[in-house]
């Protein structure tokens, strides 16, 4: 990993949340079908595939729940660009549209009951019979 990609994990000041949103991006008079792959309340990492956006270049993203945002580019390396909203989303929106990936494996699961109480492991199963 590079420093400059480093330094600016460490300057985000929001949790990023992992998603692939498909969303519509008017670009002056276009609109261009672009994927999401990383979004916070301040700014999202978007997929540019063959559009070309610069940085500086102001765009507005309409997301697929109907929410919209002011953007405007603020690094771009190869396909992939940085878009800064012009005011933050409302977390709820955020977290609607991301998910989490779970650190913990299945082998690590440990069954609670509703009050987070640790299950007892069942011994002495038997079958039903007829």
């Amino acid at each position: 990993m590079d420093y400059d990609a480093d330094n600016q994990r460490q300057k985000r000041r929001h949790e990023r949340h992992v998603v692939e949103v498909q969303v519509e991006c008017f670009v002056e008079d276009e609109c261009i079908n672009l994927t999401i792959y990383d979004i916070c309340v301040d700014g999202c990492c978007i997929d540019t595939g063959t559009s070309r956006v610069a940085p500086g270049e102001k765009l507005y993203l309409k997301f697929p729940n109907g929410v919209g945002a002011e953007g405007a580019v603020v690094w771009k390396s190869d396909q992939y660009a940085g878009i800064k909203f012009a005011s933050e989303l409302h977390p709820a929106v955020v977290l609607q549209m991301g998910f989490k990936p779970v650190a913990v494996s299945m082998d690590d699961f440990v069954p609670r009951d509703r009050f987070g109480r640790e299950l007892p492991p069942i011994h002495g199963l038997r079958a039903f019979r007829n």
